[in-house]
């Protein structure tokens, strides 16, 4: 444990519900963790909650990364106004989609190659048993697919919000299993050991693959747009940025690692995503290079209601009025209520919150929206 208590800070305006405090205080006493930041949509989840930036010398805690290692978002405006799409056009995307963008992976592999290697044969084998078939995919949960409109402008904007898949989850385990330390609860690698640096290796392979795996979606959109519409995307101006990740930050000349599950990279100049919900608008902002939130803001709006209590208490009726102007999957009303926009924190006040870590350079409203459910 950590003989000296980390530093502390939160941007949220709630008070921490006693799971999400008993959470915090474990990290702020875990070996080699010098800095622990909640940004302002964090929420429990597994051993470490969404919304946490953390900071070591050399420890690195992959629960304080996540399983959906690479997971983020891309965004790219196309050449037509957001008033183009009518019930006509959602109906043909959506029955395009299901094939161009599937949820789960295919019974066709795609071939995936990337320079760098996982560090062991069992990584490789799940690599080329199920990472070569998923590639392409954009699985399940929170993750989505949405046509907007730039409030500014009136632009049409497609915007993508996936992973690593299954390779993420595979990586984290593997290691953990591997792991040699444990503190707090949590176990962690030396970057200087050879597991470490395995690890890290590794890490990075899936920060590449859930970057082509958006990219892989991208370019079947442009080429679904371009069929069907005779519309173009401009990728000179794409934004593209994940936000489970391990960095090396310089502060107060201490290098340090920083850990982000769920949280934003907004070194000053930087530019990001930040998604509200599938009934609520988006923001693409540029970082303020703010040291005390290590460089970093929220990564969407935040859950607010659990997705079990969510299917309990949100009716497809009540979630039906939600999404009022909205285009989206009426087959999968039922299942999109864990997705309601009230199971999330209002994404106006997340953005108030953090100010001083970001600027907004453009606000998008939903207009259709493809989920993973």
């Amino acid at each position: 444990m950590n003989k000296s208590k980390a530093s502390y800070r939160h941007w949220l305006s709630e008070k921490l519900s006693p799971e999400l405090d008993q959470q915090t205080k474990r990290l702020l006493h875990a070996k080699g963790v010098k800095h622990v930041r909640l940004m302002a949509d964090a929420h429990l989840a597994n051993d470490v909650c969404v919304g946490c930036v953390l900071a070591t010398e050399k420890l690195i805690y992959p629960a304080a990364i996540g399983g959906d290692i690479g997971c983020g978002m891309l965004s790219v405006p196309l050449d037509i106004d957001a008033n183009f799409i009518q019930s006509q056009q959602a109906e043909l995307i959506f029955k395009n989609l299901t094939h161009m963008v599937p949820i789960m992976k295919q019974s066709q592999g795609i071939s995936f190659e990337l320079d760098k290697k996982l560090s062991n044969e069992r990584l490789q084998h799940i690599a080329l048993r199920d990472g070569c078939y998923q590639l392409g995919t954009l699985g399940r949960g929170n993750h989505f697919l949405e046509l907007q409109r730039c409030v500014e402008t009136g632009q049409l904007w497609l915007m993508i919000h996936t992973g690593s898949r299954g390779m993420g989850p595979a990586i984290r385990d593997y290691h953990l299993h591997h792991a040699s330390g444990k503190s707090g609860g949590l176990k962690y690698l030396d970057i200087d050991s050879e597991q470490g640096k395995a690890y890290y290796n590794d890490l990075g392979w899936a920060r590449e693959y859930a970057n082509a795996n958006r990219l892989q979606i991208l370019e079947r959109c442009r080429a679904l747009f371009s069929d069907l519409f005779s519309v173009s995307v401009d990728e000179n101006r794409m934004i593209h940025c994940d936000h489970n990740h391990l960095d090396m930050a310089t502060l107060n000349k201490q290098d340090l690692l920083i850990h982000r599950k769920g949280a934003c990279s907004v070194t000053k100049g930087e530019t990001a995503i930040i998604p509200g919900s599938m009934g609520s608008d988006s923001f693409h902002v540029i970082g303020k290079g703010n040291a005390d939130s290590l460089f970093s803001s929220s990564h969407g709006a935040g859950r607010c209601m659990s997705r079990q209590l969510a299917r309990k208490t949100i009716t497809s009726n009540n979630l039906s009025k939600q999404l009022s102007g909205i285009y989206y999957q009426q087959e999968k009303l039922r299942l999109l209520t864990e997705e309601a926009p009230t199971s999330y924190k209002n994404i106006e006040k997340v953005m108030s919150l953090q100010k001083k870590l970001v600027k907004v350079t453009r606000r998008l409203s939903p207009v259709l929206s493809y989920k993973g459910t």
